[in-house]
């Protein structure tokens, strides 16, 4: 049986609760246990026996800090992801040992690359989905198709079906590209076009709007869909200030 990540949500802002809730949702190895907005209600309620394994803390809260919040019951979760609209408590956040500090508002992108570090090196003890491999079916009657994630170079919408362009093959399946996002959606996939899903762990360089995978295929991002992955990619971007643009 897969252990689920218990997370809770103390933040006083309703909106932002639900934009987290959204995200929660949106990974099936997380569960939301419960949301406050009051903070002192979240310090009061949450126990040991609650099991926490994430706290989102939002920072900027009356009565009580996400900060001071923290310092409070660190001892009874297991991580903590700061949630603000203001950079300069980075440092009182880190002083505390955060293990992130998202600032509002939050893209989605890096709300999972948040929550996937903490997966992989903060909680071991939890056992992982492990999903190497997917079978798709393919509109023939009884067939299915059987790919390995980390071959998937990207999707492409073709009316009811999607054409799905891996390392090895292309294949038609019965999904729509929607559909593809939303089974993707904890992984490192991005929308970049109203007609393309793509695997950002394969692309090679980008120029301008142009990315180039592995496979030498290259795809015209969208203004529109591109600002997720633009993110995503900027966070593994390792710069130099000798490099003026």
């Amino acid at each position: 049986m897969i252990n689920k990540i218990r997370c809770v949500i103390v933040d006083d802002e309703q909106h932002a609760s639900k934009l987290l809730e959204t995200y929660i949702s949106s990974i099936p190895t997380l569960e939301l246990v419960s949301i406050y907005s009051d903070p002192i209600k979240a310090l009061a309620g949450i126990t040991k026996k609650d099991n926490i394994d994430i706290a989102f803390l939002d920072i900027e809260m009356p009565d009580l800090s996400g900060i001071d919040l923290a310092a409070s019951i660190k001892s009874k979760i297991g991580s903590i992801i700061f949630t603000t609209a203001y950079k300069d408590y980075a440092v009182d956040a880190f002083d505390l040992r955060a293990n992130h500090f998202l600032v509002k508002p939050i893209r989605q992108a890096k709300f999972v690359k948040a929550v996937m570090d903490i997966i992989d090196d903060d909680l071991p003890r939890l056992e992982k989905i492990d999903k190497d491999f997917l079978f798709f079916k393919t509109g023939e009657k009884g067939k299915l198709t059987r790919v390995k994630k980390q071959d998937i170079i990207y999707f492409e919408g073709a009316g009811n079906y999607v054409k799905m362009v891996t390392t090895s093959f292309d294949q038609l399946i019965y999904l729509t590209l929607h559909e593809v996002q939303q089974l993707f959606k904890a992984d490192a996939f991005f929308r970049i076009h109203r007609s393309y899903v793509v695997n950002a762990g394969k692309i090679i360089s980008t120029s301008g709007n142009m990315l180039e995978f592995e496979t030498s295929h290259k795809l015209q991002m969208s203004d529109f869909y591109k600002e997720d992955i633009i993110d995503f990619l900027k966070y593994y971007t390792i710069e130099t200030g000798r490099l003026k643009n």
